[in-house]
C-alpha cells in the first residue's frame, strides 16, 4: 500500500510584507547561527554577505547592503545575552 507522503513549509511572511525590524532580527538570527555552529568569520564582509544570501529567505545583494551592519550588531547583542545566560546558569 503506496501512502502519500505530506512536508509541512513553515509559513514565511514575503519580505515586502516585514518591517525594517523583522528584516535585521531575522538576519542577525541567520548571523548568531552561522556563528555559534558554522563558524562564520564575522569581520569578513564578504563572509557575512554570502551567508546572508545564502539562506532560505535568499536576500538580494541590496538588501544585504542596506542592513548588514545593523544585523551584525544585533548578533552581536544577541551573542552577549546568550553569553550572558549561560554564565548565570554555569
Amino acid at each position: 500500500m503506496n501512502q502519500q507522503l505530506r512536508t509541512v513549509i513553515p509559513f514565511r511572511k514575503p519580505l515586502e510584507a516585514l518591517t525594517r525590524d523583522e528584516i535585521v532580527k531575522n538576519m542577525a538570527a541567520h548571523l548568531v547561527a552561522a556563528i555559534i555552529h558554522g563558524g562564520l568569520d564575522a569581520d569578513s564582509d564578504i563572509d557575512v554577505i554570502q551567508c546572508l544570501m545564502n539562506t532560505p529567505e535568499r536576500y538580494q545583494s541590496r538588501v544585504v547592503l542596506n542592513h548588514m551592519d545593523d544585523a551584525l550588531a544585533e548578533a552581536d547583542q544577541m551573542i552577549i545575552a546568550r553569553e550572558m545566560s549561560e554564565g548565570c546558569r554555569g
